[in-house]
């Protein structure tokens, strides 16, 4: 199983609502658990850390190659198989810590946002809503079914490390064609800014069962 944190809900139901936390690359389970004060009480919190490790607290969901035009390759195999094992891992979490699997929510930032949205429309009926925050949706992931889930997206407009254009080509686009996915610019770059985060939290709120 992967590693990871864990926060329990506080309403004391028998079955709760759960939020999965994907980091990005090079980051570890810590990074994405501190937005934990903010996100609902009603939920329990499981926070990932991805299985290859690129140095001490640095770990990756899959590689990256660096490319000459200063772009990175990933590595679509390796990728694919962690989206496998994610499902995996989150299906172990339902049933350990007995949670409601009709209400699962990926918030992921980075490579863990792109792998979010892999999830979200590879894997049917498992995901019932999307937070993905400066990711994009790759060329393999099909998006040419109606997604059964809801969605809350933004990207940085200065974002250096995975490019607006990226955002604009890939997540743009499904926004205009599924009204369940939101899509969202900021004056920002690669990270989360206070509007952003009060944005989603707002969505999270709204979109609650």
């Amino acid at each position: 199983m992967l590693h990871y944190k864990i926060k329990n809900a506080e309403n004391g139901l028998k079955k709760n609502s759960v939020i999965f936390l994907l980091h990005g690359y090079g980051s570890n389970e810590d990074d994405l658990f501190t937005f934990t004060p903010f996100l609902p009480k009603y939920s329990t919190i499981i926070s990932f850390q991805a299985p290859y490790q690129l140095s001490i607290g640095s770990y990756a969901w899959y590689n990256l190659y660096p490319k000459s035009d200063g772009t990175f390759e990933s590595d679509i195999e390796t990728a694919w198989k962690t989206v496998d094992l994610l499902n995996k891992n989150i299906q172990l979490i339902i049933e350990k810590y007995n949670l409601e699997s009709n209400d699962i929510t990926l918030l992921g930032f980075s490579q863990g946002a792109i792998l979010g949205w892999a999830l979200a429309f590879e894997k049917l009926n498992i995901v019932r809503r999307l937070v993905a925050l400066s990711g994009l949706i790759h060329e393999t992931i099909n998006t040419s079914k109606e997604p059964n889930f809801i969605a809350y997206s933004s990207h940085g407009i200065s974002d250096q490390v995975i490019p607006i254009k990226l955002a604009r080509k890939s997540i743009l686009p499904i926004s205009k064609k599924y009204n369940k996915i939101q899509y969202h610019e900021f004056p920002e770059g690669h990270t989360v800014s206070q509007e952003n985060l009060n944005l989603f939290l707002k969505w999270l709120d709204n979109t609650k069962l």
